[in-house]
């Protein structure tokens, strides 16, 4: 169900976003200090950038990729419920 969201409300959902994928990361690097996650919003896609030490990354990335996959899904749901599109990029 696609929830109606007022443009000026759009920006605080966006945050919201990013505040639940910062605490996911963090849970999953084991509370590896210098995570951090931004975001840039265009009309109708928003970019998640993620920096993530690099003894961190391939926890993050998991086996085959199956955890960046997972979460990339996880927040294309999120993000689609409110009418736009999500992507994570990986800082290197």
């Amino acid at each position: 169900m696609l929830v109606a969201v007022a443009e000026n409300q759009m920006e605080e959902v966006r945050t919201r976003i990013a505040k639940v994928l910062q605490e996911v990361v963090q849970e999953m690097t084991a509370g590896a200090s210098g995570v951090e996650v931004s975001f840039t919003s265009g009309d109708r896609t928003t970019i998640y950038r993620i920096t993530v030490p690099q003894e961190h990354r391939g926890k993050l990335i998991g086996a085959q990729g199956k955890n960046i996959m997972s979460l990339r899904n996880i927040l294309g749901a999120m993000a689609g419920s409110y009418g736009f599109r999500a992507i994570i990029e990986l800082v290197v």
